[in-house]
């Protein structure tokens, strides 16, 4: 059975032009999440849609299947990754590719723990029950959510008052890093996870990275060297 990795890529980016193809420890940014898909072993297939020309040519480049280009309308800034998953699914589906489970992977996040993508493909190749298996990163903070005029915590009390060692941790939900869920998640119910899902918890300084502007491919640089 085909196990796709979809990898999504915008040409236009406000925060730092031309993003996904700048410059990153001596490669595209994105050849460092197609290079880990690439050495995740379940994953058959790479598929990259875009609007982006220079995409297409480091695409075609690592033998990735290309989508191109993207509709304008699955291309600007209120575009839904969904919605462009979904496309590019639906697409691969009327071309005679068949799936039942795919993975989703974020180019703005390439430093990823080894290995975590293939766990959470694991957890769904190991039972039937679980729809969605995605990168969660571990927090043992208080949280607050704004509820106009006042704030709540979500923390509960108990928690608050443990040592830090003690507390139960909170998982970010973190797709981006890694994700794998089914056909029938994205397609008939248009989304990328659904419960029973199975979480994969990491922890780390990759946990803080998501490159989106100039100043974090520093960042990411400083990270690399602690990791």
């Amino acid at each position: 059975m085909n196990l796709p990795c979809f990898i999504l890529s915008r040409k236009n980016s406000k925060g730092l032009k031309n993003k996904n193809t700048t410059n990153f420890l001596g490669k595209p940014l994105i050849q460092h999440t197609i290079d880990f898909a690439k050495n995740t072993k379940s994953v058959t297939d790479i598929i990259i849609s875009t609007d982006d020309p220079k995409v297409v040519k480091i695409a075609k480049k690592n033998g990735c299947f290309v989508i191109y280009p993207r509709p304008k309308s699955l291309s600007n800034d209120s575009a839904s990754s969904v919605s462009a998953l979904r496309h590019a699914a639906l697409h691969m589906l009327k071309n005679g590719y068949n799936f039942d489970i795919f993975c989703y992977l974020q180019i703005t996040e390439p430093l990823r723990p080894i290995n975590i993508l293939e766990s959470c493909i694991q957890n769904l190749k190991k039972s039937n029950k679980i729809n969605s298996s995605f990168a969660g990163f571990v927090m043992k903070k208080n949280f607050w959510v704004k509820n106009y005029p006042n704030y709540n915590m979500i923390s509960s009390t108990a928690e608050r008052l443990l040592p830090r060692q003690k507390r139960k941790p909170i998982l970010r939900e973190d797709c981006g890093v890694s994700l794998a869920s089914r056909k029938k998640v994205l397609i008939k119910y248009k989304q990328i996870l659904m419960k029973p899902i199975k979480i994969v918890p990491y922890e780390g300084y990759t946990g803080l990275l998501d490159i989106h502007e100039k100043k974090d491919l520093s960042l990411a640089i400083a990270i690399k060297k602690l990791i």
